[in-house]
């Protein structure tokens, strides 16, 4: 009969479905040796085997005929529990802000610091501001972040085999992972919370746990095991889930997209930095990490935010990494992108004082004054009359005060002006934002104003900075209802259309850019009927001017 062929293969179809979908940790128990030149089966017995006694079972087990002679580039088969192991330590290879370390179940807390060796059962506890990365056998990492309290379970190592067996608890807060491949049957990285059990190699992915013992698990890269009430789940990357301690985990959720930082600068110039980010489809909030080294072992910033217009801290002159992810409504954070940036801030620049931004001005010849600070002694100004300085009117440095006077008058227009500070290297910090402020026209000079008698127009001494004038008259001297007010390219107005009567007049000119410098001082005009007898007053002087009508 053919059914039982049949069978046996289905029930080793099935038996080999099985295996492959359980976690690569539990296959084959046999690490794989692969003979070098040189090699000997005595020599690779006394490396790796943890008795010699069980050195005929592997000449047996591999069927060797001369175990002084192996050939270069076979492979020999040895049991996984034949193996020589023995306990393990991670080191803190990074530390920012204060963390502690508790020894072996201890009470008594030390400070962390770069260099500490961690044993099984140390204890490691970050506070706000705080953060430290762990750096194991194998050279897989772990990131403990701020506010997380991480507790060192079993760490083994199995010879000179490579393979090693991680096993770690996380009681709160959150690790980034970084987890070498696998190198052989025993290399297991397990990290437990109180919801789950997380199993990995060749990945990367952080956990976080939550005070009511639920955790979130977020897969960046490679897959993660994970087991959870019994239930086994793979994760994949892009992928994040939520565990609970009473109930079964949520379903594979996809991770928000990565953010698109190719339009922030690679160079800041002034603190704290805006960091403005397009929005990510479902994402309620924004992480964003500094770091000084592309791996983000030590933490320099790491803040979340509730939008797009992230910010960043006051750091020293030098090269940074950014990275930033979005949280969704799960709390599940996602993929990321990292950015790099040139801190070139220092010395910050002074406080310009005044002209104030937007200061319109009567002297054209002002001071300038900036905030002064105990650090900087000498000070870089610059005017010109373009926001992009690109042509300069005056470039002084090594200003020993905060402050400086002009030389000469400026010509009436729109100016800018901004600062930087000198350290005392003499090295130049990054300018100041520009302040823009305005040099007045003169007002008209209307001491030479006068009526034409034949025509009864008003006329007044051409400026030389004006494009046209602004000319008004009212009947009051405060001019709070104008009856006249007009644009006027020439310097006179004609006054024929006045009934008898004492009026005001004032003119101001306007620049070739609009801008509409002071008026002069009031002239009071009476025009009497008949025959008129106008009366001018400027300022103080009272002077008549007598038109004869013919």
């Amino acid at each position: 009969m053919r059914t039982a062929p049949v069978i046996a293969a289905i029930i080793f179809f099935l038996f080999s479905a099985f295996f492959c979908l359980q976690p690569p940790l539990l296959l084959s128990q046999d690490w794989i040796y692969t003979v070098q030149e040189g090699d000997n089966l005595w020599k690779i017995g006394k490396k790796n085997l943890k008795s010699m006694r069980y050195w005929r079972k592997l000449v047996d087990l591999n069927r060797i005929d001369d175990p002084v002679h192996l050939q270069p580039g076979s492979t020999i088969r040895i049991p996984f529990d034949w193996l020589k192991k023995g306990a393990s330590m991670a080191r803190l290879i990074a530390v920012s802000g204060e963390a502690v370390v508790f020894r072996n179940k201890g009470v008594t807390p030390i400070k962390a610091v770069v260099g500490m060796f961690l044993w099984s059962n140390d204890r490691v506890q970050t506070v706000t501001g705080s953060n430290v990365t762990l750096k194991f056998a194998d050279g897989s990492e772990v990131l403990i972040q701020a506010e997380s309290e991480m507790v060192i379970g079993k760490l083994m190592r199995y010879g000179a085999t490579g393979m090693t067996e991680t096993n770690l608890r996380l009681e709160s807060g959150r690790i980034h992972n970084k987890i070498i491949p696998v190198s052989g049957p025993g290399s297991r990285f397990e990290i437990r919370t109180p919801s789950a059990v997380a199993a990995a190699r060749g990945t990367e992915y952080r956990i976080g746990t939550a005070p009511d013992g639920s955790s979130w698990t977020e897969v960046l890269a490679g897959a993660v095991w994970l087991d959870s009430s019994g239930e086994t789940d793979r994760l994949e990357r892009g992928y994040g889930s939520i565990t609970f301690p009473d109930k079964k985990p949520l379903p594979p959720i996809k991770l928000l997209q990565a953010p698109d930082l190719s339009k922030l600068s690679e160079k800041i110039c002034k603190i704290p930095f805006p960091v403005k980010i397009d929005s990510i489809p479902g994402a309620r909030q924004y992480r964003m990490q500094i770091a000084a080294d592309h791996h983000f072992r030590s933490l320099l910033f790491d803040k979340t935010f509730p939008g797009t217009n992230l910010w960043g801290p006051d750091l020293p002159n030098g090269v940074y990494f950014l990275r930033i992810n979005g949280i969704d409504n799960n709390g599940l954070e996602g993929l990321y992108s990292v950015h790099r940036f040139n801190m070139v801030a220092h010395p910050v620049p002074p406080t310009p004082l005044s002209p104030v931004i937007d200061a319109v001005m009567e002297d054209c010849q002002p001071t300038f004054r900036w905030s002064q600070s105990k650090e900087i002694k000498r000070y870089h100004f610059q005017l010109a009359d373009s926001d992009r300085f690109s042509t300069l009117l005056t470039d002084v440095t090594n200003l020993n005060e905060p402050e400086y006077r002009l030389q000469e008058q400026l010509s009436p227009g729109r100016y800018h002006w901004r600062l930087a500070s000198l350290d005392p290297l003499g090295n130049l910090g990054p300018y100041s934002d520009p302040q823009q402020f305005r040099c007045l026209p003169p007002s008209p000079d209307m001491s030479n104003a006068k009526l034409d008698k034949d025509g009864m127009v008003y006329r007044w001494p051409e400026s030389k900075t004006a494009d046209r004038y602004r000319f008004q008259i009212s009947r009051d001297e405060a001019f709070t209802n104008p009856f006249v007010d007009e644009e006027l390219v020439e310097p006179q107005f004609n006054l024929h259309v006045l009934p008898p009567g004492t009026y005001y007049l004032q003119v101001a000119t306007i620049t070739p850019d609009g801008f509409t410098g002071p008026y002069s001082l009031p002239q009071m005009v009476v025009i009497e009927s008949p025959p008129p007898h106008p009366l001018v007053v400027a300022g103080s002087v009272l002077f008549t001017i007598v038109i004869i009508l013919l």
